[in-house]
């Protein structure tokens, strides 16, 4: 700093010899020199006043800065300390969030089962007898599987409760004046008996009745016939240790029960059974009248042949023998073979043949009818089928596969259509066979007896 005030001087000393030498006289050189000097010694001096501050300065700036080294240090070693704890706490923090979603799934699971129980025993309760003989114990589970939060130990108590009751119950007879409903709809007070977990049933004056659970409301009565009832009244009276049981939670008596009439089935069936059934009717009528027709038409007999044939020199004899056998076709054929007497062979061929025709012709009447209803039975009740199969799967494509119902009416028209088809048309097949076989027959007889009348003739 000191060098470069002295330069300052000296140039600025030079310049002003230059500036001032034409204008001032040489006496005044002494007292600019000596002014630029104290000039010179003034910035001296104040140059080191600047340098003893700039060092004091850079002092005090160098201490600030080792003290804000010092703060830095100390803060960067306390936010590594916290960024570890900081990372502790976010691992721990995860660890418990995950062992917190393990155990919520846990407590999920344990409250989707024990709900999932409660509703399986509530569903079983309105097949229990047990339940029936005593509905509150329904109303307390019910009300259980009602509450929306999670059940404490209080309430897994209660359905224990009600199951082991349920369980006890099974091992034990138990009666109770109670209300049922009658086998008419009628609602009627009566001593209602239970025995374990397969039977309800009763005693009146009316019957013996099985009693279908019901925890809801009143059990429905189904009328118990034959041994049944006479098993059930001398056990309910005391006087048997046979109990006829349902195991089956009472599902035999709803089957026995529901077995569908007459009216049912065919409303079951849709509209093309009542083609099938009348193709069924019509179909009975003509079997029934040409199995009669064809039952009263005899053969004649090799015996009844033989003297006839004997008999044939005395024509009149014979004629009378053959109108003397009644509802026998070889007789007619007979009878118009001899009235050709004296004629060709061919003519008397041909007479014959004639007639045999026009017996066969009588014979096979509508028996074509017969075979055509037997073949078109079977084809209405395929038909039948395929529009119920057309119905079930409209109804899935509305409604779904998830409740059966919605295509059991397409379903049953087509199984009872195709049913009845096969029902009609099977019998009608075997007495087609049957008539056409008894046709046959009496074809060969006429046949036979035809041939031995133009033989005789041929022989005279």
């Amino acid at each position: 700093m000191k060098k470069f005030c002295a330069a300052i001087s000296t140039v600025f000393v030079f310049f002003s010899s230059f500036l001032f030498l034409p204008c001032q006289a040489a006496d005044h050189w002494g007292e600019t020199a000596r002014k630029v000097l104290a000039l010179s010694g003034q910035m001296d001096e104040r140059s080191l006043f600047s340098e003893r501050f700039a060092h004091e300065d850079r002092a005090v700036l160098e201490k600030k800065i080792a003290t804000l080294k010092n703060s830095i240090a100390k803060n960067t070693q306390f936010l590594e300390q916290a960024t570890q704890k900081l990372n502790h706490i976010s691992a721990q923090r995860a660890s418990l969030a995950d062992q917190y979603q393990t155990e919520a799934a846990d407590m999920k699971t344990v409250e989707g089962n024990f709900r999932t129980a409660m509703g399986q025993t509530l569903s079983r309760f309105d097949r229990s007898p047990v339940a029936t003989m005593h509905p509150e114990k329904k109303q307390a589970l019910k009300k259980l599987l009602e509450q929306e939060f999670f059940p404490g130990l209080k309430q897994i108590q209660t359905y224990t409760d009600i199951v082991f009751f349920d369980i006890k119950a099974t091992g034990k007879i138990e009666e109770k004046s109670t209300k049922v409903i009658g086998s008419k709809g009628q609602v009627k007070e009566v001593n209602l008996f239970r025995a374990g977990g397969f039977f309800l049933g009763y005693r009146d004056p009316e019957g013996a009745y099985f009693v279908l659970p019901q925890a809801g409301g009143p059990g429905m009565s189904v009328r118990a016939d034959g041994a049944l009832s006479r098993s059930l009244a001398a056990w309910v009276r005391g006087e048997s240790e046979e109990l006829p049981l349902d195991i089956t939670d009472g599902t035999a008596i709803r089957a026995a029960e529901q077995t569908p009439d007459m009216e049912s089935w065919v409303e079951a069936g849709g509209v093309l059974l009542y083609p099938i059934l009348t193709a069924g009717i019509i179909g009975a009528l003509f079997t029934v009248l040409k199995t009669f027709q064809l039952l009263i038409q005899k053969r004649l007999g090799q015996k009844k042949k033989q003297q006839i044939f004997d008999q044939v020199g005395s024509l009149d004899t014979v004629r009378d023998m053959l109108i003397k056998i009644k509802r026998c076709p070889a007789a007619r054929v007979m009878e118009t073979g001899l009235c050709f007497e004296g004629r060709t062979i061919d003519c008397l061929d041909n007479a014959i043949e004639e007639k045999i025709l026009a017996e066969q012709g009588k014979l096979e009447r509508f028996l074509s009818i017969i075979g055509v209803l037997a073949s078109i039975a079977p084809l209405l009740g395929l038909l039948g089928t395929v529009t119920g199969m057309i119905d079930t799967f409209r109804a899935i494509t509305f409604f779904g596969t998830g409740d059966p119902r919605m295509m059991s009416t397409g379903i049953s028209e087509a199984l009872i259509t195709t049913q009845a088809g096969l029902g009609i048309a099977i019998p009608f097949l075997l007495a087609h066979h049957f008539l056409k076989r008894r046709v046959a027959l009496l074809v060969a007889d006429m046949e036979e007896c035809g041939m031995g009348v133009i033989a005789r003739f041929s022989a005279r």
